[in-house]
């Protein structure tokens, strides 16, 4: 049965290098967690990783996701998304072409980014459009 973690110690972490959850070596503690290891396989140095990419337990993930300052700018756009589409008919939304012109206000059908409310014009021929995941800049009047 294997003690506490500690400094010279082994612990499992994902390797971004190698892409795999492999040995490590831990080399720094911070309140009693592995910090800082190195890979036994590639020998890269890297901060403790337990989880693979999209793997993490829910609460870490959460904990994450809202970062040391509250949450993502993402989730911020989202919620502006909302409040820009209250009040607008989903049925006069404009089909996006790069041909097509559009204004400050307009809601735009996307096929990849789905529906979105155009909040900007750039250089005369971009348009930034808001989608619920976040703005995407887009061609028009071409």
């Amino acid at each position: 049965m294997a003690g506490p973690p500690k400094v010279g110690g082994y612990v499992e972490s994902w390797c971004g290098k190698c892409k795999l959850m492999l040995g490590h070596t831990i080399e720094a503690m911070v309140s009693g967690e592995p910090a800082r290891v190195q890979c036994n396989t590639c020998r890269s140095q890297h901060s403790f990783k337990p989880y693979k990419p999209g793997e993490a337990p829910r609460q870490v993930r959460e904990r994450e996701e809202r970062g040391p300052l509250g949450p993502l700018p993402g989730k911020a756009r989202a919620s502006h998304y909302h409040e820009l589409m209250k009040g607008k008919n989903p049925a006069l939304g404009k089909r996006y072409s790069p041909k097509d012109k559009y204004a400050p206000g307009d809601l735009v059908e996307h096929p990849t980014f789905g529906r979105g409310v155009a909040t900007a014009l750039k250089d005369g021929s971009k348009i930034e459009v808001l989608f619920e995941e976040g703005p995407r800049v887009l061609i028009h009047g071409r």
